[in-house]
């Protein structure tokens, strides 16, 4: 997820310069706004706030400068904090779990059972 600031301005400045974009944005441009919006943006290196950064699809949204930083934070805190403590829960239930530990206790390579293709959760 991307959130710009409205009042931002965007753009790949560097080819009106003469320089090549960076920052994989040959790679990633295209794939956010497509083949034909990429070209214009990478070959003009045109300027765009973060309102027609949304959207075109580069941001997902748009915000005050001021709010970008607090909602990244909010919406990573949120979604991060819950799904970790989910998978915490079901994969200190499984029994490596306990044989990880034991094994370095032991002083011993450990002898798993589980895999993530077939024991990670849904």
């Amino acid at each position: 997820m991307r959130i710009a600031a409205i009042e931002g301005k965007y753009g790949v400045a560097q080819v009106r310069r003469g320089m090549m974009p960076d920052a994989y944005s040959h790679w990633t441009l295209p794939r956010l706004v497509g083949l034909e919006r990429a070209a214009y943006l990478m070959l003009t290196g045109r300027i765009i706030s973060g309102t027609e950064a949304t959207q075109i699809g580069i941001a997902s949204r748009a915000l005050p400068a001021a709010g970008v930083l607090p909602a990244a934070l909010a919406l990573t805190r949120a979604d991060v904090v819950r799904k970790e403590t989910e998978l915490h829960h079901h994969l200190m239930g499984l029994s490596d779990a306990v044989e990880g530990p034991m094994a370095w206790i032991e002083r011993r390579a450990p002898q798993w059972k589980l895999s993530a293709k077939n024991d990670w959760p849904a």
